[in-house]
């Protein structure tokens, strides 16, 4: 007998019931059938496609049977336990039991047989289900601003989930049993979640359209990793070695900029499609995937599920034969969703130093990626050797496990902007035309340390007088930068116009790329300053070191200390000699090591595309896996 069976008649003992419904979402041998059909305490059975010889000898007052997003009750009057999480029960369920004269059920909620009332647990997906109608809508969409919840949608969805919490949603617990999942730790369930996932993709079959690539992101951010997305697209469909090549989006049109890059893929014809969330936990529970994998699914972060379910159906209708996601959190949720579907080559690329570092992590990240780290079909990438360590050292790794493949920038577009455009550009911030410009390229957010770079500015503007600052970005740190900069002296010497697509204009327009960031990947703005002919001063942070030839190109600020950098960007301004070496040898070094002819054909190897892929494998240290896998042209 199924331990979850045998543990649901222990539990309907315990409480002295006389019977009830067994409603089992898995499926149940005819032997183990015939067994509960003679048990006391089972007065009735819903079941999931029951054999021929249960149906024959079984009658609707005892037999029942799961429908669609539905259920069809047995008549008996008894209470119907249901031997899963409320996660997996459907609106269509939860009606078509008050219509049975039932105002309840018992199934697992946080882990233990509770008692749900019905009208509870509709009022409850009702709410989310309006919340979600809302979450998709983009910002300036009426029904957002009806309710005012322009920016507070997260807040929304918060408030309601603790208003009606897992547990509040019951009577209250009626028995102290342990979770559904119990004895697993995080990493275990997760690991338990995608070894079931990886067996029920296999025996439903999966066929993959052969060298069809599929990258997963948020957005399209104006950011560095959403940047190497597009250089990624356009390279890959030019080297005519994939069927096709699509980005798939969660929150294109949720927020303002997150499709600042969208006008280049669209230029470059390549498809670019929102996710359509047609599922909906509120409406289908946890109907669309096999039911050990919704048993196990429905006990992780409750934050992830229906996203996992809607790239699940995403994969599944598109028929991808890699799917290749980016950044932390858009990584693991297309990870698990790539394993329930069945995809046979998946590859997930972390673009900086671990998310401890950041204000995005969550605690499931590390139970997480060490479970995806278990699937043979799943290849870690990190574009810098400092990620691919300070990765491998967090989830305790061998270094091998990640690839490293480095940014490719094609900056044969990016060209100094005449004298012409520089003067009129310098006179419209009110920068005299001859002065010394120290300048940089960043997003006002805390771990670019915008203080560090203003404090250090503060330095160099005392000892030079004529010396002026530039910084292009934009962020939730300027007015803190601002009020800095009035209260030290420097309105009129330090300049931030905003945040701007186009940066030729801006990098000519200075004579030193100064970065002072706490945590990088490779900062591709390092490299277009370079290709421009700047030298660059940068502290020391994750791949940041690797992004420059040290002491030809750029110095490396060891210490995040304003007087170091400040000493390392006098040099520049006091040596022409030096100066001079980094116009000449900065285009050579970024397009030796940084190319991305390279970087495509590493990116191939690892789809296994390539028929010299293991060589390419070899010189990168990238370990390229090719498995079987069925696929159609």
């Amino acid at each position: 007998m199924n331990k979850k069976i045998t543990e649901a008649l222990a539990f309907i003992k315990s409480l002295e019931l006389k019977g009830a419904v067994l409603a089992i979402p898995f499926a149940v041998g005819v032997k183990d059938t015939l067994t509960l059909r003679d048990h006391p305490l089972c007065k009735g059975l819903v079941l999931r496609n029951p054999a021929p010889e249960i149906t024959a000898n079984s009658t609707s007052k005892w037999l029942g049977c799961f429908e669609n997003h539905g259920w069809r009750l047995p008549t008996v009057r008894a209470p119907i336990v249901f031997i899963g999480s409320q996660l997996m029960l459907t609106r269509q369920m939860a009606t078509q039991v008050v219509k049975s004269g039932r105002l309840s059920i018992i199934c697992k909620v946080n882990g233990g047989y509770q008692q749900l009332p019905m009208h509870r647990f509709l009022l409850w997906r009702a709410g989310e289900k309006l919340v979600r109608s809302i979450s998709q809508r983009p910002e300036n969409h009426p029904l957002r601003k009806v309710v005012g919840i322009t920016k507070q949608v997260p807040m929304l969805r918060t408030l309601w989930r603790r208003t009606f919490k897992r547990e509040d949603l019951s009577s209250g617990m009626l028995s102290n049993g342990q979770p559904s999942n119990s004895g697993l730790a995080t990493e275990a369930l997760y690991k338990e979640l995608l070894q079931r996932a990886r067996e029920s993709a296999q025996s439903i079959g999966y066929e993959a359209v052969s060298r069809r690539v599929l990258l997963v992101n948020a957005g399209l951010a104006a950011g560095g990793a959403e940047r190497q997305i597009v250089n990624t697209l356009i390279g890959l469909k030019a080297s005519g070695q994939c069927e096709s090549v699509a980005l798939l989006a969660e929150y294109l049109d949720h927020a303002p900029n997150l499709d600042f890059f969208l006008h280049e893929l669209e230029a470059a014809g390549i498809e670019v499609t929102q996710v359509e969330h047609s599922v909906s936990l509120s409406d289908d529970g946890l109907s669309s995937v096999d039911t050990e994998v919704a048993d196990l699914l429905a006990d992780i972060a409750p934050g992830l599920i229906e996203e996992i379910l809607n790239l699940v159906e995403e994969f599944r209708s598109r028929r991808p034969e890699v799917v290749h996601a980016w950044q932390d959190s858009s990584s693991i949720k297309a990870g698990i969703a790539a394993v329930i579907a069945g995809v046979p080559r998946i590859l997930l690329a972390s673009r900086n130093v671990t998310p401890m570092n950041f204000t995005y992590y969550q605690d499931y990240m590390q139970p997480a990626y060490r479970a995806l780290v278990s699937m043979e079909c799943v290849q870690f990438l990190n574009n810098s050797e400092a990620g691919a360590v300070d990765y491998t050292q967090w989830l305790g790794l061998p270094r091998e496990r990640f690839a490293v493949v480095r940014n490719g920038v094609d900056l044969g577009y990016l060209k100094r902007v005449d004298s012409k455009a520089i003067c009129e550009y310098r006179q419209s911030l009110g920068i005299p035309e001859n002065a010394q410009v120290v300048g940089s390229v960043f997003r006002f957010w805390a771990e670019k340390r915008p203080m560090l770079w203003l404090q250090t500015a503060a330095l160099v503007a005392k000892r030079y007088p004529d010396v002026h600052f530039l910084v292009i970005g934009e962020g939730p740190m300027r007015q803190e930068m601002e009020a800095f900069i009035n209260n030290n002296g420097l309105k009129g010497r330090v300049h931030l116009p905003g945040a701007r697509p186009e940066v030729p204009t801006p990098l000519s327009a200075m004579n030193i790329f100064v970065l002072t960031s706490e945590f990088e990947g490779t900062p591709n703005v390092m490299l277009e300053a370079q290709w421009l002919g700047l030298p660059v001063v940068a502290t020391d942070a994750g791949g940041t070191c690797e992004s420059f030839d040290h002491n030809v190109t750029g110095m490396l600020a060891m210490n995040p200390a304003a007087e170091e950098i400040t000493a390392l960007i006098e040099q520049y301004l006091t040596n022409q000699v030096m100066l001079a070496e980094s116009k000449t040898q900065g285009p050579t070094f970024v397009e030796r090591k940084f190319g991305v002819k390279r970087m495509i054909q590493e990116t191939l190897a690892l789809y296994g595309f390539n028929s010299d892929s293991d060589a390419i494998a070899a010189e990168t240290s990238i370990p390229v896996k090719i498995e079987e896998t069925k696929v159609t042209a």
